[in-house]
């Protein structure tokens, strides 16, 4: 059975909306209640680690990549964490070694006894993970290391080992809860079919239906697959269905209707994942699918930091989560130098990476007191958790206009 609605007496606007959906629509405000104890815990503001920078460091060891396939990155890691130090004084800043980890045949088991013997105090890096699970091996509590990426195992490491980077599943976990507290329950995911994208896709449901939202649909999509893609969008639409509808209602009516395809209630936002390339082509076909007043979240790697706003204006209205270095007034002539630079502007996280190590290892004694508190750093809100992890709390981003701006969490 069908309930027409007629909106506006001189339009010919024809809204079709099916008794299911009116019951489901009915039964989701006992849902929102559900979680408002979460939603408030959300909101609680976070208690920060005042910092000291007290902890004695006089020599770092630094496993980067200086050479080969991903030197660059260690290079722009290098020089984060170089920009840290700069605030420490002469005489107490402590001295630096790079042991270049871009050869393939670094034997790690030398070099660790090698830091070791000399009286080094922290390791930072390897970047790595199978590097990192090769040092994890020999490593003992007499030298602490902060690697810069983390295993894939939750199993129990040495007290001395202490593992950092830019995890996508934070970003994940960071829009679940931004979602719920824009009070949406039932969420559509769209993500590419790979292992990346499943890693994402499923910590944000994990994180979402923890908090009392539903995933009610998820659909894979293969790189470059355009029409492909547009399918799966009308499908997720179930734009078909409503067409279908309307061309039932014509033959009965005899006349032909001003239309517009009317989006199931029950899809309060969308959440996709993708490079900025695949979300420039992406939110835009939302967009022409009647779907642009549906909330659309993602991930950063939809963009590398650099403002460009006609490039972005394709990514308007996209919420997402994200470093706060990238949005604050810090280092501003350092952020300008690398965005006007062509081969380091898409590796402005890392540099953050590289000053936010330095924190750490000053403050990483006040991280392991107060694990229920946070230390205020360039990469995010950082809390040490029980497997020595550190795990990022982000900020809100919005593109307005082609230009991504924070906004309130």
């Amino acid at each position: 059975m069908l309930s027409i609605c007629l909106c506006g007496c001189n339009t010919n606007y024809i809204e079709i909306i099916s008794d299911k959906e009116i019951d489901n629509n009915k039964s989701r405000t006992i849902d929102v209640s559900k979680t408002q104890i979460n939603i408030d815990e959300l909101l609680i503001r976070k208690e920060t680690i005042e910092i000291t920078n007290l902890t004695p460091i006089k020599k770092i060891a630094l496993l980067l990549p200086m050479t080969g396939k991903y030197s660059k990155i260690g290079k722009v890691i290098f020089e984060g964490i170089e920009a840290e130090l700069n605030s420490i004084s002469k005489n107490n800043r402590p001295e630096l070694s790079i042991f270049d980890t871009g050869d393939e045949n670094i034997n790690l088991r030398d070099t660790y006894y090698e830091m070791l013997s000399n009286n080094f105090d922290y390791v930072i890096g390897p970047i790595r993970k199978n590097l990192i699970n090769k040092i994890i091996n020999h490593s003992s509590d007499k030298l602490p290391i902060l690697t810069l990426n983390y295993t894939n195992n939750f199993k129990k490491y040495p007290d001395a080992v202490y593992q950092f980077g830019l995890l996508p599943e934070d970003e994940a976990i960071c829009i679940a809860e931004k979602s719920i507290i824009d009070g949406n329950i039932n969420a559509s995911l769209l993500y590419p079919d790979n292992t990346w994208g499943k890693r994402i896709g499923e910590s944000f449901s994990m994180r979402f239906e923890e908090l009392g939202g539903k995933v009610i649909n998820t659909i894979k999509y293969k790189k470059d697959e355009e029409m492909e893609i547009n399918k799966s969008i009308k499908s997720l639409l179930q734009i078909e269905k409503s067409i279908n509808r309307k061309d039932y209602l014509q033959s009965i009516l005899k006349t032909k209707l001003q239309y517009k395809p009317y989006i199931p209630n029950n899809l309060d936002m969308i959440f996709s994942v993708g490079t900025s390339k695949n979300m420039r082509s992406i939110k835009p076909q939302f967009n022409f699918n009647f779907a642009e007043d549906v909330p659309f979240y993602s991930t950063s790697h939809i963009y590398n930091g650099v403002i460009n706003k006609e490039i972005n204006q394709d990514l308007n209205d996209i919420k997402f989560c994200d470093i706060p270095w990238l949005y604050n007034n810090k280092d501003i002539l350092q952020k300008k130098s690398l965005r006007d630079n062509v081969e380091k502007r898409d590796l402005l996280r890392f540099v953050a990476i590289g000053m936010d190590s330095v924190k750490i290892l000053y403050n990483i004694n006040s991280l392991k007191i107060n694990k229920k508190k946070y230390l205020v750093a360039n990469t995010g809100y950082l809390q040490l958790d029980e497997f020595n992890k550190i795990r990022r709390s982000l900020i809100i981003v919005k593109f307005r206009n082609g230009k991504a701006k924070e906004v309130p969490f």
